[in-house]
């Protein structure tokens, strides 16, 4: 029977990804993306940190004198808003470079045993096209909410925007694998997700919230793909 569409409940499934994490049935499928993560995230984070703080002085050089005060009101969220696309990015670097290790991860935690048509590699290579779709459907929503963060005021309203974007995209990302594995294209998933936006947007955000944790972000890949896979077990459709 679903469960009640409660935000807490998205959290709660993430906190059990965490603790499943290094199951004896799954361990050496979380290794493998944990190596991945770290070279990505040590890499690009001195990157990132510099982008981030030179768009912020550029916020602040750009405006008048007379409106230094709207400056120190919105460089916080125009930088966290920066942070967040630019966390995406490495997130979907990260997913593309996992996918065939979270394809199988999915198939160890349901108990889906059957062997996929095509093979597994058939199953791997379909698995990358959709992440380009989901990539698509993101710059498609991005680009426009970005561009309102160089607007002085603006950014604002477009800091927030930014956050509750951010965690239905990674809501999508992960709920795509589990539901992916019953035959559900993006569009459906999507659909899915719109049924339950409480437990969706709550699953989201906890990932975009612990992503900004170090050493948790290593981890966060592998298990939120086990929290979306108990998330969707949850909403009795898997």
């Amino acid at each position: 029977m679903p469960l009640p569409d409660l935000p807490l409940s998205g959290p709660a499934c993430l906190w059990r990804g965490l603790r499943a994490l290094f199951d004896r049935r799954w361990r050496t499928l979380v290794l493998a993306p944990l190596a991945i993560n770290a070279l990505l995230f040590g890499a690009g984070s001195f990157w990132v940190a510099g982008r981030v703080a030179a768009a912020v002085q550029w916020l602040q050089d750009a405006l008048p004198g007379w409106l230094d005060w709207l400056a120190f009101l919105g460089w916080p969220l125009f930088g966290l808003g920066l942070l967040l696309v630019l966390a995406y990015a490495f997130t979907t670097l990260a997913n593309l470079i996992g996918v065939p290790f979270n394809v199988i991860l999915v198939r160890r935690v349901t108990g889906d045993i059957t062997s996929p048509a095509g093979g597994r590699l058939h199953e791997a290579a379909q698995a990358m096209v959709n992440e380009m779709r989901k990539l698509r459907y993101y710059l498609a929503r991005a680009v426009p909410l970005g561009l309102l963060l160089w607007i002085p005021g603006v950014n604002l309203v477009a800091g927030p925007a930014w956050l509750l974007l951010g965690a239905w995209l990674l809501a999508l990302e992960y709920l795509d694998y589990p539901l992916g594995n019953r035959g559900l294209d993006f569009c459906a998933v999507r659909r899915t997700a719109a049924a339950m936006p409480l437990r969706a947007l709550g699953f989201g955000g906890s990932v975009l919230l612990l992503g900004a944790v170090p050493v948790v972000n290593l981890l966060l890949m592998p298990a939120a793909v086990i929290g979306a896979c108990l998330l969707v077990q949850s909403e009795g459709r898997a």
